[in-house]
């Protein structure tokens, strides 16, 4: 799905207007919370080695690469552990993760514009939270971007705290600095975590 404005693939959608926007032509706006979802639910399914091409073609979307780079590793998507949400059988989303030490990292989450704001990323993140649980391990890590403003929205919603922010991490990584979410530019890492036994 292509942006409303531009040729690059849309990341988020405008529920108000009904638009599809990518990074530079989404802006942070406050708006009333809606109540109520505004179609069926998503269902989560664990993913399957079937399921690989989708994965990677939804990281080929959100990232045009298929490898993530987080806490200082590289992840290879298509083949990493992961839960999909969707509507029947369509895949629309998904969160990828790997366990380290004693924790469940999630390496990727990301919900097609088309279906943002129906709960499918807190939907997500239970689904992390119970198979950190499922495992007896004792918090959920994560690690995002200065200018992902809904991811650090979503995550500390779900009760994430920050735990630790890496100056010009993403600088190093893309050998300069990028354009993101509302033209911000992609500078740091931060990380957050959440207990396991912190269940909301």
């Amino acid at each position: 799905m292509k942006c409303t404005f531009c040729d690059e693939n849309a990341q988020y959608r405008d529920r108000r207007r009904e638009q599809y926007v990518c990074l530079k032509h989404a802006r942070l706006e406050v708006v009333a919370a809606d109540e109520g979802s505004d179609g069926k639910a998503l269902r989560v399914r664990r993913a399957t080695p079937a399921d690989r091409d989708i994965i990677a073609a939804l990281a080929l979307y959100f990232w045009d690469e298929t490898t993530v780079e987080c806490f200082d590793r590289e992840y290879d998507l298509p083949h990493l552990p992961a839960f999909l949400i969707g509507e029947g059988n369509e895949i629309m989303g998904l969160l990828s993760y790997a366990v380290e030490d004693d924790a469940l990292n999630i390496v990727t989450l990301n919900i097609l514009p088309q279906v943002q704001g129906r709960g499918g990323g807190k939907a997500l993140l239970e689904a992390a939270m119970a198979e950190a649980q499922r495992r007896s391990l004792t918090r959920l890590i994560v690690s995002t971007t200065n200018d992902d403003l809904p991811a650090l929205y979503l995550y500390q919603r779900f009760g994430f705290r920050i735990s630790e922010v890496l100056p010009g991490r993403l600088v190093e990584h893309h050998g300069g600095e990028e354009a993101g979410f509302a033209d911000i530019p992609v500078r740091d890492e931060i990380r957050l975590e959440k207990a396991v036994t912190d269940v909301r």
